[in-house]
């Protein structure tokens, strides 16, 4: 009975293991995450070109908003390019195809896409509250030239950081003589990798735009409504429009009085 029993369950968890193989191997599955990958990589790739190709050639959009934008989008093709090819053709051949080179340099440019964009984030929220909160401020430091700058500062920065990537993977031949792109060492001497990446890409921006994004909330909720804003213009538009008048009127007046004169003569 007892063994009848614990047949029983070992029994569903092996045709559930065999079934998830077959699953991935079938070829539905294949064709949808395909066209998924593909559909998602097209419409990112196609997006963020616009966005840079729009600030670059339209000069009032040169802006340091737009600035750490294209950072950002330039970041995200990155990711897309080196995240999203390598899965379309694991997929469609099951194996590794790009080499040793191509896999130092995707796995390095996946990395320094992700940094980037997180890095370029931080940048746009500091800068955004500096131009809410101080707006005077804002006017000497939020400039482009320094916008540039921070932005080359970040990808110096990263491109540096993520060469730590070319010592730590390395392609793997398995039994099967699968191909595939991996760790060079064992997984528990990338925890502490894993660990700082984890803090200063992810925790510290997170929280530092928790804080920025507290006090530009607070700065908008306390600052009171302009409610004048209205009979400003108002009174604006009427004082534009005597002035025009009267300017008028004194035009029109002059001829009268020369003729007047003259008739009086």
């Amino acid at each position: 009975m007892t063994h009848n029993l614990s047949a029983r369950i070992d029994t569903p968890t092996n045709i559930s293991l065999s079934s998830t193989v077959a699953v991935s191997d079938s070829l539905e599955y294949k064709t949808v995450s395909v066209f998924l990958v593909l559909l998602v990589c097209c419409v990112g790739i196609v997006g963020n070109i616009m966005v840079v190709l729009v600030v670059l050639t339209t000069r009032h959009m040169r802006t340091p908003t737009n600035c750490y934008l294209v950072s950002l989008a330039i970041a995200d093709l990155t990711v897309l390019v080196a995240a999203g090819l390598p899965n379309v053709s694991d997929s469609l051949t099951g194996t590794w195809i790009y080499g040793h080179a191509g896999c130092l340099g995707i796995t390095y440019l996946q990395y320094l896409g992700i940094n980037v964009s997180s890095c370029s984030i931080t940048a746009f929220t500091v800068e955004r509250y500096i131009a809410i909160c101080h707006p005077i401020k804002a006017q000497t430091v939020c400039t482009v030239s320094r916008a540039k700058r921070i932005i080359a500062g970040v990808w110096i920065f990263t491109c540096v950081y993520c060469m730590l990537w070319f010592f730590l993977v390395d392609i793997q031949v398995g039994q099967d003589g699968h191909v595939q792109c991996g760790y060079r060492v064992k997984r528990d001497l990338y925890l502490p990798i894993y660990l700082i990446d984890f803090a200063i890409f992810y925790v510290i921006p997170l929280l530092l735009a928790i804080v920025l994004y507290g006090l530009i909330a607070r700065v908008l909720y306390l600052s009171p409504l302009p409610s004048h804003t209205d009979t400003g213009a108002t009174t604006l538009r009427r004082s534009c429009r005597d002035t025009s008048e009267a300017a008028s009127t004194g035009r029109q007046g002059r001829p009268k009085t020369a003729v007047s004169s003259r008739k009086q003569v």
